[in-house]
């Protein structure tokens, strides 16, 4: 699956760009957003983001595609799609300075619309550290549901930490999206 451009009232959702790569290593390097994904480094380099770019830019991703969440003054965050498993995998990260303003919502439920009207798939999954609160609460508002605890290992904090993953099925997505 290639990103294509998408469009919100308050959001573009685009593919990840060279030019994003400062900005990826300043946003993503806080280790208040590091410490909340598990497979970011901490502490976070230059060479990491440009490694991110160059590997999301590939075409041999299986199936994995990644959107820049730009608010129009540049990236801002990241949502990406693929698999970690059997499943397809919903992932996504936010700067600080753009938490708590709804753009995860927004971005992420662009993502979902797209991402079931060009994949067959019939559900995807995510998840969230236990201590990550807000995350939970956009995927539930989004709809995912029926969590399981999982351990997850953490590679900033490098160890392992309590999480739970979330699923959410096509005709769950497409009944919300409807109403």
């Amino acid at each position: 699956m290639k990103p294509v451009a998408l469009n919100s009232k308050r959001l573009i959702l685009r593919p990840p760009a060279g030019s994003d790569a400062e900005r990826l290593f300043e946003l993503i390097g806080n280790y208040e957003v590091s410490k909340m994904l598990s497979v970011v480094p901490h502490p976070y380099t230059m060479d990491d983001a440009r490694w991110w770019l160059g590997q999301i830019a590939s075409d041999d991703l299986a199936g994995e595609c990644a959107f820049a969440i730009d608010d129009g003054t540049g990236l801002i965050g990241a949502v990406s799609l693929g698999r970690h498993g059997n499943e397809p995998t919903l992932g996504y990260w936010l700067g600080q300075p753009y938490w708590g303003k709804g753009y995860m919502m927004e971005a992420a439920g662009m993502a979902l619309a797209w991402f079931f009207s060009v994949s067959d798939a019939q559900a995807i999954e995510s998840g969230a550290l236990d201590e990550n609160p807000a995350s939970m609460s956009v995927l539930t508002k989004l709809g995912f549901g029926h969590g399981v605890a999982r351990d997850l290992n953490v590679r900033a904090r490098g160890k392992v930490m309590a999480s739970t993953r979330v699923f959410l099925g096509r005709e769950e997505f497409v009944a919300r999206e409807t109403a």
